[in-house]
């Protein structure tokens, strides 16, 4: 086997990564709002995700390449500081497995923030992919919904989320090429943690933890996302995002569905027969976008 197919293979072991991992996040959003408000939930994901990088952070500051911190805060707010926030308020209405149905938007965002604000050119075939892998998302949702779907403006902020992963995926291609992924993880977590440590304690989120009934369950949930979820997922993306190109990293959100309606199904949100055409578009929007 020759070193482009042992890459391919491995870019492709790191996408089916990042899909079991984001993939089971949204149920564990939801898990994670039986005791935390939405905002608490953020603050404390973010704290959590800061706790887990903290033992690298000295490594990454003391780092002698070169770092653009304001970049880097950039990179924390489009991929974690503002989109958990938005999944959370998004999933106290909606459903776990149609958060993870729009979040498949985001190779579509990848495409046109790439072609309006980075100056970027777009084969044909990822276009066709990107189209593909989208009409397979509406066919899961009218399979879900059926031709009904009201698209709430709860529905809206998950699409507001989306279209900061879509361009987050550009930006680090474009700024973060060949940076250390472990040590941007670190600074990032650092800059959305720290002032999210200093909110949980001051809305009384550990008191919350002791006293509600349902905490710990929740908690659990929480410290997952956080590590997996957040962390480990990140790094991994980042790496993906550096091998590849960015629309097919993004296209991890186009297997996310699969995962999110499996984890759904096993909760009692219901499945049906179409949505597995709709996985099927998918999977063959994925294979347009990941080729050469």
């Amino acid at each position: 086997m020759n070193k482009a197919s042992n890459q391919n293979i491995t870019n492709w072991l790191l996408l089916l990564s990042l899909t079991l991992i984001w993939g089971s996040s949204y149920i564990l959003i939801k898990k994670g709002l039986v005791a935390f408000a939405p905002i608490e939930l953020g603050v404390l994901r973010l704290s959590l995700s800061f706790l887990a990088t903290s033992p690298f952070l000295y490594s990454a500051l003391k780092d002698k390449s070169p770092k653009n911190y304001w970049r880097i805060l950039t990179v924390g707010l489009l991929g974690t500081g503002i989109p958990v926030f938005l999944f959370a308020f998004s999933t106290t209405k909606i459903s776990s497995s149609v958060n993870g149905i729009i979040n498949s938007l985001s190779p579509l965002f990848t495409v046109i923030t790439g072609a309006v604000f980075f100056q970027l050119s777009i084969q044909k075939q990822k276009i066709y992919g990107v189209l593909i892998g989208l009409v397979g998302a509406m066919v899961l949702v009218i399979g879900r919904y059926g031709f009904n779907f009201n698209l709430s403006a709860y529905a809206l902020l998950s699409v507001a989320a989306t279209f900061c992963y879509g361009t987050n995926s550009n930006f680090v291609k474009q700024y973060f090429p060949q940076a250390n992924a472990l040590h941007i993880t670190a600074i990032a977590m650092a800059m959305m943690g720290i002032p999210a440590t200093f909110v949980l304690f001051g809305i009384g989120v550990p008191t919350k933890i002791i006293t509600h009934p349902e905490a710990v369950k929740s908690l659990l949930g929480v410290v997952f996302l956080a590590v997996f979820g957040t962390v480990i997922a990140w790094m991994i993306f980042y790496k993906l995002v550096q091998r590849t190109d960015a629309l097919f990293a993004a296209s991890v959100t186009y297997l996310i569905p699969i995962v999110a309606l499996t984890f759904g199904l096993i909760d009692g949100e219901g499945f049906s027969g179409i949505q597995v055409l709709g996985m099927a578009l998918i999977l063959l929007g994925v294979y347009f976008v990941s080729r050469k």
